[in-house]
């Protein structure tokens, strides 16, 4: 398959003919190892990741050393949009929790294409939306919810990821310690979330 059926199938959209001759002439495959590094803080990114299959997060060092996690993207989401956005260097490391397939988008790829095809134009608009509606909804949780209501937020916001991804790194993400995640996980063994 070339980079625009996955793209066409994974986005559930159809990309207009021209646009995809530009995408399969510019944009490439990349794989990434299980607990690699895709982009460091601090580093400048140019390109813009599909995944195909895999899992990644971002997070931040604190102070004390503690990394935090910030984000998750898994299959048929993109990660490393912030620069495109910003346009300047990262203010967070991506890692590779899986080994990952992925699209490499340049980001002057994408701003070629979303002027010239209206229905990219929307949907790079619709992805941020829901990034901006999954920041929003973790602003809440964190301030409104307790525990156990984040760990159930967070399985409704990322379905089946709370099976595939390290405990240390949900609970780092949902705001509590991994002694805490792992008591109430214990406590839904017999329910739908485990």
């Amino acid at each position: 398959m070339k980079v625009s059926d996955y793209l066409e199938q994974g986005l559930a959209i159809k990309i207009d003919e021209r646009t995809v001759d530009i995408i399969n002439a510019e944009a490439s495959f990349v794989n990434f190892q299980a607990k690699q590094i895709a982009l460091h803080e601090g580093s400048k990114s140019s390109n813009i990741y599909f995944i195909i299959r895999g899992i990644v997060r971002g997070y931040y060092i604190d102070e004390a050393g503690n990394d935090i996690t910030k984000c998750f993207s898994s299959e048929n989401e993109f990660f490393s949009s912030e620069g495109l956005r910003t346009g300047i260097a990262s203010s967070f490391t991506i890692e590779c929790l899986e080994s990952c397939y992925c699209i490499k988008l340049p980001y002057k790829l994408i701003n070629k294409i979303t002027k010239e095809d209206e229905n990219l134009n929307n949907l790079f608009i619709k992805y941020y939306l829901q990034e901006v509606g999954r920041l929003e909804n973790r602003s809440k949780s964190l301030a409104l919810m307790n525990a156990e209501e984040r760990y159930i937020d967070f399985c409704n916001q990322y379905p089946r990821l709370h099976e595939r991804v390290e405990l240390k790194y949900i609970a780092s993400y949902i705001g509590i310690r991994a002694a805490s995640l792992s008591r109430i996980r214990k406590g839904f063994k017999n329910t739908s979330l485990n």
